[in-house]
């Protein structure tokens, strides 16, 4: 497709001068400056961020390289801010792919050998053949109403009608939008560039810097199958046993009506935050409150047994199966995931800054307790398999 004004210009910071990356820098946590970055990591340049290839080293370069100038403290190997993860589970066995990590020391020399994970996945799945970007779109729609409407379920009567319907739109616009990028926008697009944000507040603005450390890891292979938390859960750059707990946000900008059952502005999903601590989950619902966030959170993927297997399904798994109290926070699913569509244009941004927000207040208030979060609940077995 051809890029938008915005797309160029946003290329164009991708490679300016430290004036203007200090400007953006100096920016408060707001929808303008996430719409920024995201625009920057999701271009088509960026070629769909598939792990182990030469345009996903780049995004993870870009994120690596803000770390830098933020004055975090590397946590990769041999002092960089990455992480080396062979691709050894896969086809692309020669391949190699990295973690980005870093560190926040925290502010309280009694608690700052603690940390507070916070993680999202830097890749995605890269380029596929041409397909027409509108007839994708509205096919996508139709079964996403769909299937809402079925309660999760779609019949073949309901995929033909739809396929009708995406053939009627093909004869109405005979000059098609071809389309080959997975621009990967909300997976995890949003969730890279919000913890980006949360790094910069963090590391930035004053009167906030946690008592416990915080470290930050950007998991690559996500996509492939949690190779890369995998990979640092079980190689880990700090004390494994150090780490207090770990908030992963994968897809947190969209949600919308139309998109989940209950979706709009205040609708979130949480997964896993009681599995392991009542007390993170507890925490959890009192920043909601004492923010003023009126989150409407949707606990249902949480529940054992669910089919979609969400608990499992992203990076946060990795350091629950160690013992680790985790929250995963996303805004859900929807008709452009894993599509071509999946693009910075259909990203809700009040949305994205008010999860981001909410990811930095959760991160301080657990950084701030005088405990860590008691593990009350049953430990898994971290060579076992993830039962949802």
């Amino acid at each position: 497709m051809p890029r938008s004004l915005a797309a160029l210009l946003a290329a164009l910071l991708f490679l300016a001068p430290d004036a203007d990356a200090q400007r953006m820098r100096a920016a408060p946590m707001t929808p303008a400056a996430l719409r920024t970055r995201l625009e920057v990591y999701t271009a088509d340049s960026m070629r769909g961020r598939m792990t182990g290839s030469a345009d996903h080293r780049r995004a993870t370069q870009y994120i690596a390289n803000e770390l830098q100038r933020l004055g975090l403290q590397p946590a990769g190997d041999d002092g960089s801010f990455l992480q080396r993860v062979p691709l050894t589970h896969t086809a692309l066995d020669t391949a190699t792919t990295y973690n980005v990590v870093a560190i926040l020391p925290g502010s309280d020399p009694a608690l700052r050998g603690e940390y507070v994970a916070l993680g999202a996945h830097s890749d995605h799945v890269g380029v596929g053949r041409p397909v027409d970007h509108d007839s994708v779109r509205a096919f996508q729609l139709g079964l996403r109403r769909a299937q809402l409407a079925a309660g999760g379920r779609i019949t073949p009567e309901v995929y033909a009608s739809v396929r009708v319907d995406m053939d009627s739109l093909r004869r109405r616009q005979p000059r098609p939008r071809l389309d080959s990028i997975f621009n990967g926008a909300d997976d995890d697009g949003s969730g890279a560039m919000g913890l980006l944000e949360v790094a910069r507040a963090l590391a930035t603005e004053r009167g906030i810097r946690p008592k416990r450390s915080v470290l930050f890891v950007w998991h690559t292979g996500e996509e492939l199958g949690l190779f890369g938390a995998e990979h640092f859960t079980d190689h880990p750059t700090v004390p494994r046993e150090q780490i207090v707990a770990q908030v992963n946000v994968d897809m947190i900008g969209r949600g919308g009506r139309g998109e989940e059952r209950n979706g709009g502005p205040h609708y979130l999903q949480l997964i896993g935050s009681r599995r392991l601590s009542t007390q993170l989950g507890d925490l959890v619902e009192e920043v909601n409150r004492r923010g003023r966030y009126r989150w409407e959170f949707d606990y249902q993927y949480d529940a054992p047994g669910h089919p979609e297997q969400f608990y499992c399904r992203s990076d946060h798994y990795m350091y629950a199966r160690y013992g680790i109290p985790i929250v995963f926070m996303t805004t859900g699913s929807h008709a452009d995931y894993h599509q071509v569509t999946d693009e910075v244009q259909y990203i809700d941004f009040e949305k994205l800054a008010r999860v981001t927000r909410f990811t930095r207040d959760l991160a301080v208030a657990i950084a701030n307790r005088p405990e860590r979060p008691v593990v009350d609940q049953p430990r898994p077995n971290p060579r076992g398999t993830c039962i949802q």
